[in-house]
């Protein structure tokens, strides 16, 4: 194998977000320099026939793993306790919201993507969550538990878009 595993797993988190986000119709850049964002997400309209960058956005932080489980309702996710403080200072000190989006695969990576003339399937899916409260003085991770209800599809970027425009996401 050419690249590591976590390339890999990084490469599919972009993609599964950047299918997820044009099925929404909303646009979707890579942030180029990680500062602990990975994309942006922005709002587009119709105005006088063309599109238009509304100004409404928010961030992502992706994470891909093989290391979550199911607890009932909840997945159950160890995110380093860095990352995790990263998010809580975002929320505490920037006007753009930044969620954290967890690709959730299958333990097996041969059983990540499957592939035929008809369908390119992703394996498992992707979890949004907004990381907001106490920052932990964990040194190595924390766990966090994030709705399942919280699978990041084409209406919930909607949805986000929607929260974000009109203040309800800060």
């Amino acid at each position: 194998m050419a690249v590591s595993v976590q390339n890999i797993e990084e490469s599919l988190s972009v993609s599964y977000v950047s299918a997820v986000v044009a099925k929404a119709g909303a646009s979707f850049d890579i942030v180029s320099r990680d500062y602990g964002v990975d994309v942006c997400v922005r709002r587009v309209d119709r105005f006088n026939g063309m599109l238009m960058d509304m100004g409404v956005s928010f961030d992502f932080q992706l994470k891909s793993t093989i290391n979550w489980e199911i607890d009932g309702s909840f997945i159950v996710y160890d995110i380093e306790a860095d990352a995790y403080n990263k998010l809580i200072y975002r929320h505490n000190a920037s006007a753009t919201p930044c969620l954290l989006v967890v690709l959730c695969l299958p333990k097996d990576s041969n059983d990540w993507i499957c592939l035929s003339e008809d369908e390119l399937k992703l394996r498992k899916c992707g979890y949004y969550f907004y990381v907001q409260g106490e920052m932990t003085q964990n040194k190595r991770s924390t766990r966090i538990r994030i709705p399942r209800d919280n699978v990041l599809t084409p209406e919930a970027i909607k949805k986000l878009i929607e929260d974000v425009g009109s203040g309800v996401l800060r």
